[in-house]
Order: structure tokens, then sequence, then C-alpha cells
């Protein structure tokens, strides 16, 4: 249902719910107006959270957690819940501090948790779905927090094995890990996910089917803390995406660098083509899988 047709009910729903209460506080003895009154102002309730739920999913502030199994019939062991939730609020706030300012921290401020704002707003029947919300309103520097932590979550679940490291290295290691943490609660318990997002461009889903979570809790498991120097790139701008990312050709090629959130203005000041020098810390990750080193580069600053 449209938020407009919503709002509209929930107002008439209101509307008469108080007329109702007010037409039973003057007729305290009428048991049958009493009882109207209290059903009209349930049902007004009702709907005023569907209607929060919906606009917070207008506004790409609304993340659905679906949980399938033996277990998951409408309602979840609170310890399961807590298992697999703590982990997540952990990664999410993690991951939030490394896009913002670009390198891992050992412990997060609350400055971060209140930026995201993250709630549980309801839970939903039918297997358990359990809906958060959060703060999408942009910050200084113009983009989400809450918007590119969720991209970035939904890039790490649903990353292959060629470009699992990239997904890795953007949400950070220790974030990485806590995912890891959740997926491994989700499994203990028997239990299958989908997550979804509608964001404002484009929605976003993972199938956490019994193989996909255990595919990903293997390759979690086997990330390392990577070797990390740092570097200065120097070439020619080939091009600046809005996904956090900037291409420079250099005389060994293309490099693409990573940029946070706090550095956004600085790289809106560079051209395609221009020459530019770019401070990096420089990452290489060991794919056990493939064998092979792979290097991640995050952007520190530009050298005048």
């Amino acid at each position: 249902m449209s938020t407009k047709f919503l709002t509209e009910h929930a107002e008439n729903l209101a509307r008469f719910a108080s007329q109702t209460t007010a037409r039973s506080k003057a007729a305290p003895d009428d048991f049958f107006l009493e009882l109207a009154a209290k059903n009209q102002l349930e049902a007004y309730q009702h709907v005023n959270r569907e209607l929060a739920l919906a606009l917070a999913e207008e506004a790409g502030e609304l993340l659905d957690l679906r949980f399938i199994g033996p277990k998951a019939d409408g309602s979840i062991l609170l310890d399961t819940f807590i298992k697999i939730a703590e982990p997540l609020s952990k990664a999410w706030k993690y991951a939030a501090h490394r896009l913002r300012s670009g390198n891992d921290s050992i412990r997060i401020d609350q400055e971060i948790g209140s930026v995201l704002n993250l709630k549980l707003a309801g839970m939903s029947y039918g297997s358990t779905r359990i809906f958060l919300t959060g703060n999408g309103q942009p910050d200084l520097t113009g983009e989400s927090l809450l918007q590119e932590t969720l991209i970035q979550t939904f890039n790490l679940l649903t990353a292959t094995n060629e470009d699992f490291y990239d997904a890795v290295d953007a949400v950070g290691g220790r974030a990485a890990h806590l995912f890891g943490e959740a997926m491994k609660a989700i499994d203990t318990a028997g239990l299958a996910a989908e997550f979804t997002w509608q964001s404002p461009k484009e929605r976003f889903i993972w199938h956490g089917r019994s193989d996909e979570i255990v595919r990903l809790r293997k390759l979690l498991d086997g990330v390392k803390e990577p070797e990390q120097y740092p570097e200065k790139i120097t070439g020619f701008i080939a091009g600046i995406s809005d996904t956090g990312r900037l291409d420079v050709r250099t005389n060994d090629g293309k490099i693409t660098i990573r940029f946070p959130l706090k550095l956004t203005d600085r790289v809106q000041r560079l051209s395609i083509a221009k020459p530019a020098t770019i401070s990096v810390l420089t990452a290489r990750y060991w794919d056990a899988v493939g064998k092979r080193d792979i290097y991640k580069r995050q952007m520190i600053d530009l050298v005048e």
C-alpha cells in the first residue's frame, strides 16, 4: 500500500477513535461503546506502525531480515536473536567507521551509533521477519552513512570469490569478522536467511540459503590480517565513481584507489586526465582459495 493511502487511512482511524472515545467517556456504563473505542484505537495504532515502516522503506531506512526454518515460525529464541543481532550491530558500526574515516578502529565511539541510529522496528509472521530502521539522512559530505554501510554490507554478502576481498577491504577486517560471527549464529541455529533493503536507487536482496551461508562462512573464516604499508601513487586521474573509488593511470597501468567519505570534498577537486599524487595505505591480502596476493589501496590524502 502507498504511503499516501496509509497516511489518509491512519488519519481517518485516529479521528474515528477520538470521536468514539469521547462518546465512551460521556457514557461510562456503555460497555460496547468502550470496546468499540478500544478496537478503533488498536486499529489506528496498527496502521500507524505500517505507515512508519512504509515511510522508512521509502526513505531507504528500512532493513528487512527474514529467518527461515523449523524454529522460525513467527517467533525466534531470544538467545538465538541476540547471537545474530549483536555481531550484526557491531559489524555495521565498524563498517560505518571504516567507510567514513578509511581505517579500522579498535573501539567505535558513540557518535557512529548515533548517526546510524539502528532500531528494532517490529516483527512479522509467516517465517520470522525482523524490521530494523536507521537514520538515512545525508551528513556533511552529502552522503548517507547508513546507506553507504548497507550497500557495502550487501556487496559483501553477495560477493563472488573473485570480488570477495574488495568487499572485505571496503568494510574492514573487524566488520568482516563480525559478519562471519553472525553467519555462524544463523547456521548454528539451523536457519536460512533473506535480507532485503530498498535503497533510494535500487532494491538489494541476499538469499542466505544454508549452502550460501556455509560458503560465506568459509570465505570469512579465511580472511587474515593483511600486510599494510604506505605508498604514494602518481599518475593521471582516469575515473572517479560515486561508489567511493578513483582510478589513476600510472606508468605501471591503471590503479584503483578507494577513498573514505571524509575525503569526498578533496576528491571532488580532481579532474579527469589531470596529474595527481595520492598518498595511500596499501593492504596485501593472501587469497587462500586462489593462492595469490591481492592488493587494495585506501586513500589517505592528496599530496599537494
